[in-house]
């Protein structure tokens, strides 16, 4: 980095008035009081937060910027760009006129777009031998969704995975003593729990292909080839595998059951359906574990997710979501590294502890939760170690290591349209998963050969 860009200000003046009275000044006055009022550098971030999270993520950059050490030699300017999908499109469109950030959040899905895009320097390239960062101290599980060809590529940040939320006073009232754990249980309680009369279902939960990729890796499958593009690039869908079929099998049982409430793919509707006392149960991300339980009128618990009968010896688990943090590597070098210490302080123990008691997203370290457990905060907040829990006590394997395909975004369009369909009674399980995966194959097809004809 530049020299002008770290003296500060008092030094220089001390240095001018020294060098004035002493005789010793060589260089031009107009040159050192440029020097004495250098800008720090500014690092772009652009990101996708909203709400609450948003003003949090404000807060850790603020406390960031006015921190000695960064700033007089750095500022972080955040800027929001969209949902994860247009801030994704519009990281493409800006590289293309070479215009883009120093740093970029990008959602779990557009990771084998961004490295093919070959925009971003791996992170792990930045890390080197800085055994400050705590790479060691990174959850494995978390990790391995970021680590591709055995180079991690990006900050794993924003994490979550999907829990059971239930209305504990409902179970209690409706004599339901545990939280089903199968497939199978899943049926009977939401029907136990089903008010017909009352227009009050056992269950809810988005239509998200998210949940069809956490079901598929609970029961140890992959949603597409070649270890679900993690041994080769995918060209395969493998939706309407028997696991895929399973899980939309009780989707539309329950569906045409009447103890699942179907209100769409967004995920605002299923969590009001739930705090408005209208569903029992909930399936959702972990990330708005403290809000829920904190304004829902009534107590609620979490569980993990149910599984086949039979099937709690097959590895399995599920998958992260959320976003990474990524590096691009248009900067220049010392912009980089600069942007790369703003990524380190965001791993660190400190910001980890803040971002995931405050939202629910869970930490990225094992130290945070070793601390946190000491300290009794999971004593306190129980329904916060549900999905760490889950996460920990998943297999590390291709299921739950997540799929790797530049076609995702189109992928769960294909899958989710495939899930209305069924839940519609306008196909069958099978027929619908096929469609869906005949769509997606074609898409991949098509993805493929435009990177074969970038090499």
């Amino acid at each position: 980095m530049n020299l002008v860009k770290r003296v500060s200000v008092s030094v220089v003046r001390h240095l001018v008035g020294a060098m004035l009275v002493f005789g010793t000044l060589t260089l031009p006055l107009t040159a050192i009081t440029s020097m004495a009022v250098a800008a720090p550098v500014t690092i772009d971030f652009w990101h996708s937060m909203t709400g609450d999270k948003s003003l949090l993520l404000e807060q850790l950059v603020a406390d960031f910027n006015k921190n000695p050490a960064n700033k007089e030699r750095m500022k972080i300017s955040m800027t929001y760009v969209g949902n994860y999908v247009e801030g994704i499109n519009k990281l493409r469109t800006s590289l293309i006129a070479n215009k883009g950030p120093h740093i970029a959040q990008i959602f779990e899905i557009g990771t084998q777009v961004m490295i093919d895009s070959k925009a971003a320097t791996p992170l792990e390239d930045l890390i080197g031998q800085d055994k400050e960062f705590g790479l060691d101290q990174m959850l494995p599980q978390v990790v391995q969704y970021y680590k591709v060809s055995g180079r991690l590529y990006s900050l794993p940040f924003a994490t979550s995975n999907p829990i059971i939320y239930y209305n504990a006073d409902w179970f209690k009232k409706a004599g339901v003593g545990a939280v089903p754990k199968t497939f199978e249980e899943l049926s009977t309680v939401a029907e136990k729990l089903t008010d017909r009369t009352k227009k009050l279902t056992g269950i809810t939960w988005p239509l998200n292909a998210w949940f069809f990729e956490q079901f598929l890796a609970r029961q140890g499958a992959v949603l597409i080839d070649h270890g679900n593009g993690r041994s080769g690039r995918a060209e395969k869908a493998n939706f309407a595998s028997v696991e895929g079929i399973r899980y939309l099998d009780l989707l539309a049982a329950m569906t045409k059951a009447g103890t699942f409430s179907n209100v769409g793919r967004e995920w605002d509707p299923p969590v009001q359906n739930f705090m408005a006392g209208r569903s029992a149960m909930l399936i959702t991300s972990t990330s708005d574990v403290f809000v829920i339980t904190a304004k829902s009128p009534f107590k609620v618990q979490t569980a993990p997710l149910p599984i086949p009968a039979g099937m709690d010896k097959i590895p399995g688990g599920t998958i992260i979501g959320g976003n990474s943090l990524w590096i691009m590597k248009a900067k220049p070098a010392n912009e980089q590294h600069l942007a790369y210490e703003f990524l380190k302080y965001m791993a660190s123990s400190a910001t980890q502890r803040v971002w995931h008691s405050k939202t629910g997203y869970f930490p990225i370290r094992k130290d945070v939760i070793a601390s946190l457990e000491h300290e009794g905060f999971y004593k306190k907040y129980p329904n916060a170690k549900t999905a760490i829990d889950q996460l920990i006590g998943s297999a590390e394997c291709a299921a739950t290591q997540g799929a790797l395909m530049g076609v995702f975004p189109e992928a769960r369009e294909h899958l989710e349209s495939a899930i209305e369909e069924v839940l519609a009674g306008k196909s069958t399980t099978k027929q619908a998963l096929e469609n869906a995966a005949n769509r997606t194959n074609k898409a991949l097809e098509r993805y493929n050969k435009m990177q074969n004809a970038r090499k």
